[in-house]
């Protein structure tokens, strides 16, 4: 079992800010009991803001103009003793220059809005390699990024297995408990293709359905409740000929199960 996408995301900052000192770290969480890594190795660059409003903002601002690189974790509309932190908030950080990292549970209902904020990537990495090299690509960039991690127990991928020569169905992953999904119905249905969307934005989603795009059968997007229809909807729209199903993954309980998978691609 890999580290959580918020831990494997503390742990990769912690180490790249080692080698870079612009990067700061910035929690709308309250501290954990355990020790933060990146609070414990940088205590002059990690803040804790639990009770986050327009500060928060104001800071990534201020940090941006003096040359830092701000991370910041929000879960946007969590109430924090008596201070509601403000849904726009993850908005108003990466319009000040700031990455902002959230949980999937947590994503705006404005995805839309997310993809529409020009020059922005969106990831939805899944597992530990795979979120430690979003974050190291999001330092070297120096741009803003939105990342969308979940607390959870991670799930690297392995692509060492061979893609079937001819696929019933293909699957489409999206996060941590839409591959895990996907890969659970795919060990019971060997014969289902596979690929994996690891960022949402235009400009890559696109890119990646320039690939996809040679598909003519039936794609089923297995993705958290919150991701799955924009996605589906996306898809649809740039796959006109494609059949594009979509399947809810549990995030914390509930969701659909392998079965309601292989409905969905027609598989048993």
């Amino acid at each position: 079992m890999t580290l959580s996408g918020r831990d494997a995301f503390r742990s990769e900052l912690t180490a790249v800010a080692g080698r870079d000192g612009r990067v700061v770290c910035l929690e709308t969480l309250p501290r954990n009991r355990n020790d933060h890594p990146f609070e414990a190795a940088h205590p002059d660059r990690y803040f804790s803001l639990p009770n986050a409003g327009s500060v928060l903002t104001q800071m990534v601002t201020g940090l941006g103009a003096a040359g830092f690189r701000p991370f910041v974790v929000v879960t946007p509309g969590a109430v924090e003793g008596r201070v509601a932190v403000p849904r726009t908030l993850w908005r108003d950080c990466l319009q000040a220059g700031a990455t902002v990292v959230m949980p999937p549970e947590k994503f705006p209902e404005g995805y839309d809005e997310v993809r529409g904020l020009s020059g922005i990537p969106l990831a939805v990495p899944c597992g530990e390699k795979e979120t430690r090299a979003v974050v190291r690509q999001a330092v070297r960039s120096g741009r803003p990024h939105c990342l969308v991690l979940g607390g959870g127990p991670g799930t690297d991928l392995s692509w060492e297995s061979s893609e079937p020569s001819v696929a019933a169905a293909r699957l489409i992953s999206v996060g941590e408990a839409g591959t895990r999904l996907a890969l659970a119905a795919r060990a019971a249905a060997p014969g289902l293709g596979h690929a994996h969307l690891v960022y949402l934005d235009d400009a890559r989603l696109s890119a990646a359905v320039a690939e996809l795009g040679a598909w003519t059968g039936t794609s089923v997007v297995v993705a958290a409740p919150r991701l799955l229809g924009p996605v589906v909807r996306a898809l649809r729209d740039r796959l006109p000929e494609d059949s594009v199903r979509g399947v809810p993954a549990a995030v914390g309980g509930g969701g659909a199960d392998v079965a309601e998978v292989l409905a969905a691609a027609a598989v048993g």
